[in-house]
């Protein structure tokens, strides 16, 4: 797939990014810089807004695609009309180690924010989905956008989609994104997000169901409040997720498995997760949970 434009945004001042750019001679290439920072939202709603092609797909900076990743995607059997989200399994790739997400296709059995929230196993990873794996029809994505502020704006873009404007999810089911994750100092999971995450579900008037919410609570955000946060952010999520969701056994027990396991044997417990395969992984990369020598 070689018939593209890569538009790439600088979001805010940032020259020496630009100079090094501009020194790679192809055509195909495009910078967007924008005077100051519009956010991870802002910034894609910008280099989306200057494309000339029919489809749009998105790569944040610190992920990286697999060559055959547009081509795989492209070639997927589309709904006539093409109101439609094409997405991918990915790498998601940890300082632990790394596994394939989603482990099970979204299928349409039951409403996507309940596939996507509610935790229905003890270990996590069966649901996911993240921008770097999109690709949609620019005539689509004008329609909407992203949302401009600071807080899962790639959940709610999803959510957007295929709930108030009709468009159908397809994954292709081959891993064509790694995705780094969870690195420190790069993660939205501190404490001080707690209040913005809450805030966004919230938010979200008639778009996921109470049990949607609770899992979001119970299972999402409860890592970030568990790293980062103490007991009363313990008895805030669990008495939101009561009064505003719908726990599942499932949801209380990941909760409580969370706040009440030790993190050493947590993350031990993580690496037992099936790997992704070796040809998903970045260049000298191990096998999950060993370093490179």
């Amino acid at each position: 797939m070689t018939d593209l434009e890569v538009i790439v945004v600088i979001d805010g001042h940032d020259p020496e990014t630009v100079a090094r750019l501009e020194m790679i001679a192809d055509e195909r290439l495009r910078l967007q810089v924008n005077a100051a920072s519009l956010g991870a939202g802002g910034a894609r709603n910008a280099g989306a807004g200057v494309a000339t092609g029919d489809w749009i797909a998105f790569l944040d900076d610190d992920d990286e695609w697999l060559p055959s990743k547009l081509e795989r995607q492209l070639a997927l059997q589309r709904p006539a009309g093409g109101r439609v989200l094409i997405s991918c399994q990915s790498a998601y790739i940890t300082p632990q180690g790394t596994s394939v997400r989603p482990r099970e296709i979204y299928d349409r059995q039951m409403p996507f924010d309940e596939w996507l929230f509610d935790r229905r196993r003890l270990f996590g990873g069966h649901s996911f989905i993240q921008t770097s794996s999109l690709l949609l029809p620019r005539a689509l994505f004008r329609e909407f956008g992203f949302p401009d502020h600071s807080h899962h704006e790639d959940w709610e873009f999803v959510l957007l989609a295929l709930k108030r404007f009709g468009a159908e999810l397809l994954t292709v089911p081959e891993v064509l994104v790694r995705h780094y994750a969870e690195q420190e100092g790069t993660s939205l999971s501190q404490v001080g997000r707690l209040a913005g995450s809450l805030a966004w579900v919230a938010g979200l008037h008639g778009l996921i169901s109470k049990r949607a919410f609770s899992g979001f609570c119970l299972t999402v955000v409860a890592h970030q409040a568990r790293r980062y946060g103490g007991w009363r952010e313990f008895l805030t999520l669990l008495k939101l997720a009561f009064r505003h969701g719908r726990p599942t056994p499932v949801q209380l027990l990941v909760f409580l498995t969370v706040w009440g396991m030790p993190r050493r044997l947590h993350l031990a417990l993580r690496r037992l997760r099936p790997s992704a395969p070796v040809s998903a992984r970045p260049p000298g990369m191990a096998a999950p949970g060993r370093p490179v020598p």
